[in-house]
Order: structure tokens, then C-alpha cells, then sequence
């Protein structure tokens, strides 16, 4: 008897382990097939102050998972499911397509799209084992596109609150001005980082704990509007205090880490109203039904199906070793190279660079060539950091130029009393482009042929005026 109860309580612990095993081998076997987007992800999110939670997401994501295999709702399939197997070749064909064309929102995405199809194929579905996986989302560094809206909605609320303090205000744009002194209402201001942060902790807390859909948006939204709120009174404050510290509070220099001052009593708050709202009753708990045997076992031919699938879709292999060169990140020493103008691009990867001069009628021209072979994602031309010109300098008009696939674009710049024309072309399998939305549609086009180089051809000259000669050497140039 005693035999029987051992081998039970065995088969029982299987149940239970196998599964989350199951769970960490898949999360394992896929980042390493998919290095170089992981390379990515974690040189845009986890050394940026905005994703700084990022180092605590997979870790949460795979307890969440040790739970639901406790709690017996983590079982392997015993047949192989066609629409699972379908979504997971989608979403491999989908990764090989956007890392091959180097489209950062697609291969994050489609990543994350091929690890839960993964797990639908291998697990007997149920809307639990979802949200584990989606909650890699916060991961992701594609958030930004959020910043502009809160930015405006953060300057708009801090003026109705200075209304309050009777310090004179005067507002332009994103810029506060007080006696004391000038505050921008910075990109780092939105906010973003305590939204984030807000949504993130408030479905974790949904999930576990809260399973009636009106109580769980109530705390969501107690949750979204409290991170926003607690951005608008930091700023408000901070300005309050330059004001009464006519600028010398040592705050005035690091406004972050009085902003999480800030947010965590607000989150021992939420914490309270959710306790209130939790159903603790119905919270996410061991079955009680005695655990399958069968849950601890994994159809072969699943596994086999989805690895092949995967393995297809690997970005390690096919891009690592695309290129022969070597992939250089410049500095912003780079500017020395001109050192008459200080006028030079910024790009940030590339895996080569040709500086040369040529004279078009009677201006000469500096002429860079960028040379992009895709050995890291990040080796673009599109790179979000790159700079076609310094940030001294101020874009006065720009234009284009076409001629028989021969596309040029015009930047006409100025900097106090001198002027300069750059013009700007991007090159593709023998086409040519004059801004990168138009190179991103023409490699996702070509991303199926392996050829992956592109280039970037950047001209600078200094103008007496108006640029009007040189913008009319270039073109007969083009022309012919």
C-alpha cells in the first residue's frame, strides 16, 4: 500500500514537472535559434531606463507557467492539432521574412508569436496558458510610438495644475516657463516608463487574482489613470520646487528617481484596491481533480512538426554568418573627419565606410558610402539612431531628385551664416530610394532572394548662399 501511495505521489510530481520542464526547454531551444534577435532586444530594452523592468519579465513569465502546471491547467497534448501547427508555420514564415528584410516591430513580434504557437502546438489549449506568453509583450521596445501623445497630454495637464500654485506660467510648445527658470516637458516626461510599469503589474494581478471582467477593468483603469497622474504631480513639483530653490535643489538634476518616490506609495495603494476587488476564492489554485498521467507525456510527432518549423525559422544561422565583414558602431568622434564644416552623418552599425571627393561642375563634393551587410539586424541604413546631419544644423527645405533610377534626396541645410547641401541615397539590389520607408517596402519584397546588402551614399558641399548652384551641378549630373 505504502508503494502504491509513493508511486502515485511520483507520478503526480511528473505531472506537475514535466510539463514546466517542457515549457523551459522550448523557451531555452528557441533563444538560442534566435540569438541576434535577442541581441537586439536587449540592446533597445534592457539598457534603456524606459524597459528597466525588463530583466524581471521572462523570469515572471515562466513562474506563471509553474503555477498553471501546478495547478494541472499545463498538459501536453496527446494529438496533433492542425490550426496550432498552422499558426506556428505563419508566424516562422513571418520571423525569417522580417529578420531577412531587418523590420525591428516585425522579427520582435513574430518571435513572440512563434513561441506561443509553440505552445499551443505542444499544450492542450486553454485561454491560461495565453497570457503568460503575451505577457513577453512588455519586453518588446516598440512603446515609444506612445510617447508624443503623452507628452502632450502631460503638458497639457501640468498647466491646468501650475493654475493652482500661482506661480506665473508661460507654456510654448513643450516648454514651461516660471521665474526661476525654463522646463521642458521632455520625451522622458511622458510618463511612459510608470504606464508601463502600470499595465504590467495590473494584468499580472488580473490573472491571479481577479476573475470577474467589471472588477478587473475598474482596477485596470485605476491602474492607468494613477501611473499618468503620478507623472503629472512629479513634474509639478519638481517645478514648484525650482521655483522656490530658484534652480539649486539637487532634484532639478535627477528626475526620475523622485518620480518613484512617487509611484511606489501609489502602488501600495493599487495593491489595497485589488485586495479589495480579488476574488480570492476563484484565484488561480491546484486542481483539485487527480492529475493525468497522460499530461506528463508529449506526442512525438508534435515535437518534431514544431521543431522543424522553428528550426526554418531560425535567424542565428542565416544571419551570423551572412557576412564576412565586420559590423562597426561609430562614435561621435566620427565629426573630426570633417573638421572644416563639423557637417558628417551618425550611423551607428555599419560594416564598412568609403570617404572620397569629387568635383561636380565647379563644387566639390565629399562623398561617404556606408556599406550595410546585415550581419547584425541592427547593420541598416534604417537604424532609428542614425543622423543624415547634426543636430546643430536646421533642415531649410529638402527636394528630390529622380532620373532613370538614379534618385537623390536634396537637404538643403543651415547653421547661423553657413549653408550646406547633403544629398542622401539609399541603395538595393541595383535600386535606388530616397528615404527608408521605400528601402523597408522594397527588402521585405526581396527578403525571399538572400540578398541582403544595402548602402548608404551620403554627399555634403558648403555653399556661399543659397545652395542654388550646387542643387543645380548635382542635377545636371544626375541627368546625365
Amino acid at each position: 500500500m505504502d508503494m502504491t501511495k509513493t508511486n502515485d505521489h511520483q507520478l503526480s510530481q511528473l505531472s506537475v514537472l514535466a510539463p514546466f520542464l517542457g515549457i523551459l526547454l522550448l523557451f531555452t531551444v528557441v533563444s538560442l535559434l534566435n540569438i541576434p534577435v535577442l541581441t537586439t532586444l536587449w540592446r533597445h530594452g534592457f539598457d534603456d531606463g524606459t524597459y528597466s523592468h525588463a530583466f524581471l519579465i521572462p523570469f515572471i513569465s515562466l513562474y506563471l507557467y509553474y503555477l498553471l502546471a501546478q495547478a494541472n491547467k499545463l498538459q501536453f497534448r496527446q494529438s496533433v492539432a492542425l490550426l496550432p501547427i498552422v499558426l506556428l508555420a505563419l508566424s516562422s514564415y513571418l520571423l525569417f521574412v522580417s529578420s531577412h528584410a531587418q523590420i525591428s516591430i516585425g522579427y520582435w513580434f513574430s518571435l513572440l508569436a512563434v513561441i506561443t504557437s509553440c505552445i499551443l502546438v505542444l499544450y492542450r489549449f486553454n485561454w491560461y496558458i495565453i497570457f503568460p506568453c503575451a505577457f513577453l509583450v512588455f519586453i518588446i521596445p516598440s512603446w515609444g510610438i506612445l510617447v508624443p501623445i503623452l507628452q502632450q497630454i502631460s503638458v497639457n495637464a501640468v498647466t491646468y495644475m501650475m493654475t493652482f500654485t500661482g506661480i506665473p506660467t508661460f507654456v510654448e510648445d513643450s516648454f514651461i516657463t516660471i521665474p526661476a527658470g525654463v522646463f521642458e516637458i521632455a520625451g522622458g516626461c511622458s510618463g511612459l516608463r510608470y504606464i508601463i510599469v502600470a499595465i504590467a503589474i495590473s494584468t499580472l494581478f488580473i490573472f491571479l487574482y481577479i476573475k470577474d471582467t467589471k472588477k478587473a477593468l475598474l482596477f485596470f483603469s485605476i491602474a492607468i489613470i494613477g501611473g499618468l497622474l503620478t507623472n503629472w504631480i512629479r513634474i509639478t513639483a519638481l517645478i514648484m520646487i525650482g521655483q522656490y530653490t530658484d534652480m539649486q535643489s539637487p532634484l532639478m538634476g535627477d528626475h526620475n528617481t523622485f518620480g518613484w518616490y512617487l509611484f511606489l506609495p501609489f502602488m501600495f495603494l493599487l495593491f489595497f484596491i485589488g485586495n479589495k476587488l480579488a476574488n480570492h476564492e476563484e484565484a488561480l489554485e491546484n486542481s483539485k481533480d487527480k492529475a493525468d498521467a497522460n499530461a506528463a507525456k508529449v506526442n512525438k510527432s508534435t515535437v518534431t512538426i514544431a521543431l522543424a518549423i522553428v528550426l526554418f525559422s531560425a535567424t542565428s544561422n542565416s544571419l551570423l554568418n551572412s557576412g564576412s565583414n565586420q559590423v562597426h558602431m561609430t562614435t561621435q568622434n566620427v565629426a573630426k573627419f570633417n573638421k572644416q564644416s563639423n557637417l558628417l552623418p551618425f550611423i551607428t552599425f555599419y560594416s564598412e565606410r568609403q570617404v572620397t571627393s569629387l568635383t561636380i561642375g565647379q563644387t566639390e563634393f565629399s562623398k561617404h558610402v556606408y556599406y550595410f551587410d546585415n550581419n547584425d539586424l541592427d547593420n541598416k541604413p534604417s537604424y532609428y539612431d542614425n543622423k543624415l546631419y547634426p543636430e546643430s544644423w536646421q533642415e531649410v527645405r529638402s527636394e528630390t531628385l529622380s532620373e532613370n533610377n538614379n534618385n537623390w534626396q536634396l537637404l538643403l541645410l543651415k547653421q547661423n551664416n553657413k549653408h550646406a547641401l547633403v544629398a542622401v541615397q539609399y541603395q538595393y539590389i541595383g535600386q535606388t530610394f530616397t528615404n527608408t520607408r521605400a528601402l523597408k517596402l522594397a527588402r521585405i519584397k526581396g527578403a525571399l532572394t538572400g540578398n541582403s546588402a544595402t548602402e548608404l551614399h551620403w554627399l555634403v558641399a558648403q555653399c556661399q548662399t543659397d545652395c542654388q548652384t550646387e542643387v543645380e551641378a548635382l542635377s545636371q549630373s544626375v541627368m546625365h
